[in-house]
């Protein structure tokens, strides 16, 4: 059971602290203050990683891609004004004309291609954004100014929710500076011009965008890993906006006030289970189907919806798809609470004991942690010495480094499955859980009876017979349990009320919409 304290209390200690955890953030009346739990590694070098959380808080401002998606997950012009399907693998782009980058360069044809062919160099293959977007794009080619061709690596139906992802950026500039320089100084063609100091980022109104900025004249992004000093900045007014809280924080800053913003995610919470490790099964417990499902039974989702969620902000994750996504299947069920069912299976598997189990995961965010916590609680509850290790994102031994090498030195890490980029559960396959993650060369599961109707799916145009193949594959991937599957949850935010038009699509910002008094 949680603690309860008066309210009165918890503002007076709060504000006591506030100082030792808050730096001074200066503002004005056309400005607008944002906090975030971190940048994303590569600050304003988008191909270090996916339009997702973190990067994707300061990216939606500076930068724009060839498409984008609606709330309902269809897709929708952006950069690219309307596409079609010429050849089974070739897909040919149609460009706004007009735009420019920040720095004034034209946002043409050939810039889409340096951007794209930036993945085939030794540097940008690397890289997060690069080993995902080689396994759907061969090449590109330029047709004129503002017509380009994007060719497949095989047939694939969904590519203009694929390329959503990777933000088009000004190839003058980037030959000049390079991905170094764009770390701090990027140049994009969205509706602000951000750079990036230690722990802040600036924006500023971008002159040439087309898409132009409302009525706020800076942006101020600040690093404020502590969930405690981003809620108490908003309520004395030393931010505008906090783009991660938790159910606790949405009560204390509802009271207060504030505006909270609840949006059913993009991505799950869970567990994910290393069952093939430098592209070779595991011999070890989780190698085992039997252990893999044990896990899941082993876990009460209901208990931690209500103690964590308040029943409120969240619910029990049942496949890899959910509400929302093209491919999700209100049939299936998913693994109920069976502590007994995964006690026999543990003892069938060879496991009557238990097993050392390490799960390693980032624990900065609050309604994370507190979600392996419980889970880590209810699989010591069958018998499994589990242990959680927090970890960071980047860096050597971080959370990025193990899952692009496909080397990790534990049995299970922190992910669930994040459909932001295409709201397809076909990227569940392509990204996550089968033998072509990271272009097939660095699974944690690889099952490779599965590999043919995986392909079949990915090749079929007819979106009535790829969603039964959505759905089968869905069902097939729950039995063989790659993953613990978790909660499916809601993306709080909050701002003041001095912001208007509010809104977000998978934690992208539309900022040019936004409104401060």
């Amino acid at each position: 059971m949680k603690p309860h304290f008066s309210s009165k209390i918890i503002c007076g200690l709060f504000a006591l602290i506030l100082t030792s955890i808050v730096p001074a953030i200066s503002f004005a009346q056309d400005e607008l203050r944002v906090a975030v739990r971190m940048f994303a590694s590569g600050k304003g070098n988008t191909y270090t990683g996916c339009m997702c959380t973190p990067g994707v808080y300061t990216w939606s401002a500076q930068f724009e891609t060839l498409t984008k998606l609606k709330a309902d997950g269809s897709v929708a012009p952006f950069l690219a004004e309307r596409w079609e399907n010429i050849e089974p693998t070739k897909w040919r782009f149609y460009l706004k004309k007009g735009v420019k980058f920040s720095n004034g360069e034209p946002l043409t044809a050939q810039a889409v291609k340096s951007t794209f062919d930036f993945w085939k160099t030794e540097q940008g293959g690397n890289w997060a954004q690069g080993k995902t977007m080689k396994g759907f794009v061969k090449d590109s080619q330029v047709v004129d100014d503002y017509t380009i061709d994007i060719i497949t690596t095989k047939p694939n139906p969904i590519l203009p929710k694929n390329i959503k992802d990777p933000s088009i950026l000004a190839p003058k500039a980037f030959a000049d500076i390079g991905a170094e320089g764009f770390t701090k100084t990027p140049i994009g063609s969205g509706p602000y011009v951000v750079t990036f100091a230690e722990e802040t980022a600036t924006g500023v109104p971008n002159p040439n965008a087309w898409n132009k900025a409302g009525n706020i004249k800076k942006i101020i992004w600040t690093a404020l890993p502590e969930a405690t000093a981003r809620t108490q900045a908003l309520i004395s007014g030393q931010i505008d906006v906090n783009t991660a809280i938790s159910p606790d924080e949405a009560l204390k800053l509802d009271q207060a006030g504030m505006k909270v913003y609840a949006k059913p995610s993009t991505r799950t919470m869970g567990i994910t289970l290393v069952s093939t490790r430098n592209l070779k099964p595991v011999d070890g417990p989780i190698g085992d189907v039997r252990v893999r499902q044990a896990l899941n039974y082993a876990v009460n989702r209901d208990a931690i919806v209500d103690a964590l969620f308040y029943g409120k902000y969240a619910k029990p994750s049942t496949q890899p798809a959910f509400p929302g996504i093209n491919g999700y299947d209100p049939s299936i069920k998913g693994y109920n609470y069976d502590p007994e069912k995964a006690k026999k299976l543990l003892a069938e598997a060879g496991y009557p004991n238990g097993f050392d189990f390490e799960v390693r995961a980032i624990v900065n965010d609050e309604n994370f942690k507190n979600f392996y916590e419980a889970v880590i609680a209810d699989i010591k509850a069958i018998g499994i010495n589990a242990t959680l290790i927090g970890q960071n994102f980047g860096g050597t031994g971080g959370w990025l480094e193990h899952w692009l090498k496909g080397d990790w030195p534990y049995q299970g890490f922190g992910i669930g499955f994040d459909l932001t980029a295409t709201m397809d559960a076909g990227r569940v396959w392509n990204v996550f859980a089968s033998c072509l993650k990271s272009g097939g060369k660095a699974p944690y599961f690889c099952d490779k009876e599965m590999m043919p109707r995986i392909e079949a799916m990915n090749g079929e145009f007819d979106p009535v017979k790829r969603r039964k193949m959505l759905q089968d594959l869905g069902r097939e991937t729950v039995e063989k349990a790659p993953i613990i599957f978790g909660i499916e949850f809601d993306e709080m935010m909050a701002y003041g009320p001095n912001v208007k038009n509010f809104s977000h699509i998978g934690l992208w910002i539309p900022y040019e919409q936004l409104w401060v008094n």
